[in-house]
């Protein structure tokens, strides 16, 4: 009878190690919100939540690309904005340098002016975002121009041809940079010359045949512009597929790793009752004495 009576002992005790350990694991559950702590407590799921969590981790990099590269081209459309205006008014003073109306006197306000607005180009042309000059191509590292002379007599190109690629998919990559070489041309060859020309006696026709290389250099930065939209649409349209990507692996890994708060609180509740129930059972066991058996 003692051996029958610690046997049955001996298996309450197992069973309330195993309700104690039930309930612990219950409560860390319920404390961390998360059905898997450790990979023990379900591999297969902790596999799959880790791969989840990969492809998010990837997700919040592709966006800070994203961001990054968008930031770059509203920098770049933003400056080349600014040349449009800048070359709009050199165009409006070029047609009124180019009356025979307009005197000596005339003349030489406008080449001061037009002198100005090629220094303001040019600093355009050497706009610098976050540590990069944006029209120099790869040499970002030192600005797109070198200007000669005050007032300038040259503004030669110093960058490359090179494109500088955000990655916007595991398969695409967009160019962020427009390259100065490129979108500017020979605009500044053409405005020095336009301002010679009014500092000095050229005739009239000269003056207005700058109007036309006015005109090309305003279409090369209204394509570009065009352009650096037609990116940032792709920019922004991928910056909404990463994001839904994001939430929806989100769910995936949540579904796995955390717990339902209703459902494990009952399955708590009914891990208390046991583990009473069990403690119970023992403490009736231990009490009992040789007078228990025999009645």
């Amino acid at each position: 009878m003692r051996l029958s009576e610690q046997s049955r002992l001996t298996a309450r005790v197992g069973y309330l190690q195993q309700v104690t350990q039930n309930l612990d694991s219950l409560q860390q559950q319920l404390s961390t919100n998360r059905r898997i702590n450790r990979a023990s407590d379900d591999p297969a799921g902790a596999a799959i939540s880790l791969g989840h969590r990969e492809n998010i981790a990837y997700e919040a990099q592709m966006q800070r690309n994203l961001s990054s590269g968008t930031a770059f081209i509203n920098a770049s459309e933003a400056a080349l904005g600014s040349a449009d205006e800048s070359l709009q008014r050199i165009r409006e003073l070029t047609v009124q340098a180019a009356s025979d109306t307009v005197g000596a006197s005339d003349r030489s306000a406008i080449a001061a002016e037009v002198n100005q607005l090629i220094g303001q180009l040019a600093q355009v042309a050497n706009t610098n975002f976050a540590g990069a000059y944006i029209f120099a191509g790869y040499k970002s590292d030192q600005p797109a121009y070198t200007v000669t002379g005050s007032p300038p007599t040259a503004v030669t190109y110093q960058g490359d041809t090179g494109q500088r690629l955000n990655r916007i998919s595991k398969q695409d990559a967009v160019p962020v940079n427009v390259v100065g070489s490129q979108v500017f041309g020979s605009m500044f060859t053409d405005l020095i010359a336009l301002r010679d020309n009014l500092v000095g006696s050229a005739p009239t026709s000269a003056i207005a045949a700058s109007v036309g290389t006015i005109d090309a250099a305003l279409g090369r930065i209204i394509d570009a512009r065009a352009d650096l939209g037609a990116r940032a649409n792709r920019f922004e349209a991928a910056q909404q597929v990463s994001e839904q990507t994001s939430t929806d692996l989100d769910q995936l890994r949540a579904g796995i790793e955390e717990v339902d708060i209703t459902r494990t609180i009952v399955q708590f509740q009914a891990a208390q009752n046991s583990y009473q129930a069990a403690l119970g059972a023992i403490g009736r066991t231990a009490s009992m004495t040789l007078l228990d058996y025999l009645r």
